[in-house]
């Protein structure tokens, strides 16, 4: 079975996205942690800039693609990792470059083209859920439960300044209003897999729900569809 959840940046799709994997015991695929690391590849490996990484090679991609080279990792325990020559580079993927050299890498054709790829290709040996920005509308199109995850601005930046400080990026609220609303932009506006509330999904405003109850309604809609279908 495949879950999916779509929705904008800091919506909270990534902490309930976990909660649900563990809670229905599936495997869960962070997509956008593929971007951040085929970027952090790219720009450390490979010796792009901010500049130069909207334009990768395909030779370059394919290197960092690898499945010899490039694995992902999740379990309850230790969350999701990802290994490149067998160092774990998850700790260097979360901070605002990443989240602008992810943001940028995620437009360019072939790039989508290879993560999708290892998406579906992780997809055929588990039920997961996955999040992302076009999950639901394009990667699993054919996903047996699709959410659409979503807050105001104002609640995205409050909780995307919160965890950007777990990192010891200190922001003020009005640059995070800035940041949001520029990342939303560009994820909306993108030629390629635009940011869409897929077809079939349901909507969940989390501007003022708890994870908690982010959770139980999500749950309750699992049951549904199940139910529907026995």
């Amino acid at each position: 079975m495949i879950i999916t959840l779509d929705g904008p940046v800091a919506s909270g799709k990534s902490t309930v996205s976990r909660m649900l994997a563990q809670k229905l015991g599936y495997y869960y695929l962070n997509s956008g942690a593929l971007y951040r690391a085929l970027g952090y590849l790219l720009v450390n490996k490979y010796g792009y800039t901010e500049q130069s990484v909207a334009h990768p090679t395909t030779e370059d991609i394919t290197n960092c693609c690898n499945p010899s080279r490039f694995s992902y990792q999740y379990d309850a325990q230790h969350r999701e990792r990802i290994f490149f020559d067998g160092v774990n580079i998850t700790p260097y993927l979360k901070d605002r470059l990443m989240d602008k050299i992810a943001s940028i890498v995620s437009v360019n054709e072939q790039v989508r083209k290879a993560v999708t790829q290892m998406q579906r290709d992780i997809a055929r040996k588990y039920n997961i859920v996955t999040d992302g920005r076009d999950v639901g509308s394009v990667v699993f199109s054919h996903a047996e439960v699709k959410f659409f995850i979503t807050a105001s601005v104002e609640v995205r930046a409050q909780r995307w300044k919160k965890d950007q400080e777990k990192y010891g990026n200190h922001i003020s609220y009005e640059e995070a209003i800035n940041l949001i609303t520029d990342r939303d932009n560009r994820d909306m506006h993108r030629t390629i897999a635009p940011l869409i509330i897929p077809l079939g999904a349901i909507i969940i405003d989390t501007s003022d729900l708890t994870l908690d109850q982010t959770l139980a309604k999500m749950i309750e809609c699992i049951k549904n569809y199940s139910q529907s279908v026995l």
